[in-house]
């Protein structure tokens, strides 16, 4: 979008708030923009782009997550440990407003915090880690009348294998040609929607936990906006692809510190584990591949899901993306040897 939209749009932000606001980018979100907004004696809020390609309502998806964050607030072990992100209504009372096509929102900004893009030892790879499977265990026992996951078809790799299948047939990329393959040959199955499901975050991913400023203790998960049921082993999944994505590719020890981690925070019992073991040993190639297919595939209708600078950004981190792919798929009987010796350890507990 021009920077004269986008002026444009902080304006009507401005209005809608009621605020006289300094903005700078924060973060490089693939999806969404997010600015950090200052007014002099007031705290600090921060600003959301929501990309309307991407969700079915967005109105609906804020007043879902609204929801939500009641509900965690709620949980007292929850709410006592993590800060829960807080929505800030406009002027109105309304908790979104639209300009255009654009649709933004404004959260408090949570003092303290620290976005880090790259874990820096297995210590914090199971802090992370654990966070997240507080997090899931909070929603144990959420269960709303209603909800509608606003991003159609999401981690579905059966429908991302038949979009690119169908976007790419005519490519003349030998890339392309070859994702399409390995896609087609992978096996039809969603190890994803095998056992009890639960709520799950959606986007496990390193830079959607906040670290106090120590870096040492996980303060907030944020960006709820793919909260939905599926197996716990996806979250899971994603964030081991994160973190061997923003760490230089897999090692045993973070797949391990991932895992002893997620267990920790979730309390899952033995008889859970076991009945998981495939997901958890096949889920980290699964969903690698499936970003990898999701990227070249938004690469060829024209980059109008992820955020880029420049076509074919998308096209390189679906190269990227399946080279780690191939790496994880590799590492799957160290994994297995991973696994065998958590199960020791649980019994000798």
């Amino acid at each position: 979008m021009a920077d004269k939209n986008l002026a444009r749009e902080l304006n009507v932000v401005q209005r809608f708030w009621g605020g006289d606001y300094v903005f700078s980018p924060l973060g490089d979100g693939h999806v969404n923009n997010t600015f950090l907004a200052r007014q002099k004696g007031e705290p600090e809020l921060v600003f959301q782009r929501l990309n309307g390609n991407v969700f079915d309502n967005v109105v609906l998806l804020q007043h879902q997550t609204a929801q939500l964050l009641t509900h965690l607030c709620s949980d007292a072990d929850f709410s006592e440990r993590f800060v829960v992100p807080e929505i800030v209504p406009g002027r109105n009372g309304e908790m979104v407003v639209m300009h255009e096509d654009s649709y933004w929102r404004a959260w408090r900004f949570i003092e303290g915090s620290v976005c880090v893009e790259r874990l820096e030892s297995t210590g914090q790879i199971e802090i992370a880690a654990e966070a997240f499977g507080c997090f899931q265990r909070a929603l144990i026992d959420f269960h709303p009348e209603s909800w509608q996951l606003q991003v159609p078809n999401f981690q579905s790799l059966d429908f991302y294998r038949e979009e690119l299948l169908a976007l790419g047939k005519s490519s003349k990329n030998p890339y392309v040609q070859d994702l399409i393959l390995v896609a087609d040959q992978w096996a039809h199955e969603d190890c994803f929607n095998n056992g009890k499901q639960s709520y799950v975050h959606g986007d496990c991913k390193v830079t959607n936990l906040l670290f106090d400023n120590s870096c040492n203790v996980a303060k907030s998960i944020i960006d709820l906006d793919t909260v939905h049921l599926r197996s716990w082993t996806l979250d899971f999944a994603d964030f081991v692809r994160s973190v061997c994505s923003s760490n230089g590719g897999f090692d045993r020890h973070f797949y391990a510190s991932a895992l002893r981690g997620f267990l920790r925070g979730k309390e899952i019992s033995r008889e859970d584990l076991m009945s998981s073991m495939g997901s958890l040993i096949r889920g980290p190639s699964a969903i690698t591949l499936m970003l990898a297919i999701r990227f070249a595939a938004d690469h060829l209708r024209g980059d109008v899901y992820f955020n880029v600078k420049e076509h074919g950004e998308n096209l390189q981190r679906s190269s990227e993306t399946y080279r780690l792919f191939k790496e994880i798929q590799d590492s799957q009987l160290w994994m297995s040897e991973v696994f065998d010796q958590m199960q020791t350890d649980l019994i000798e507990e």
